[in-house]
């Protein structure tokens, strides 16, 4: 099992190996189906949030403001995300280099989808008020910072088991 073993690799995912190993290698097509999905849950957390941009927050987390300068405030929330993403792919590649790309992955895909469900119960600002869109731009920038750190993992994870 050692030369199977990535030199990269650190003592948590070394052991994972062997636990789940059971004298089978990971097949190619097993990690494409785990790229696809992560590679969807990407995508359609940031296609919902467009889409909810246009036809939900303006009138939940802006209603002060009229329909188009809420819509514009909601898209530049949006924009928030494509800033985080340098800052998360910083921070998630000191996590690779200490934890592994298991970890990393494995927490960026977290913090993506738990971004996203925050957003989802996200409260209007009738029930908290301006806190409505601060939460709503603290979530979407963990969504770019969460993008940024899986954007390299998941393609490579792929390359390297194929």
């Amino acid at each position: 099992m050692s030369e199977a073993t990535a030199a990269s690799s650190t003592p948590l995912e070394r052991d994972a190996r062997l636990v789940t190993a059971r004298e089978h290698r990971i097949a190619p097509g097993e990690i494409a189906i785990g790229v696809i999905i992560g590679r969807t849950s990407e995508f359609f957390d940031f296609f919902v949030y467009a889409i909810a941009s246009v036809l939900v927050f303006p009138s939940l987390v802006f209603p002060y403001a009229d329909p188009l300068t809420g819509t514009l405030f909601s898209f530049a929330i949006f924009a928030l995300a494509f800033l985080a993403r340098p800052v998360g792919s910083l921070i998630f590649m000191a996590v690779d280099r200490h934890y592994g790309r298991g970890v990393k992955l494995t927490t960026a895909l977290f913090l993506l989808g738990g971004s996203t469900a925050a957003i989802a119960f996200l409260p209007g600002h009738q029930q908290i008020g301006t806190a409505s869109a601060l939460l709503l731009a603290l979530f979407r920038a963990g969504q770019g910072a969460a993008w940024g750190g899986v954007w390299d993992g998941l393609p490579s994870l792929l390359a390297l088991n194929a």
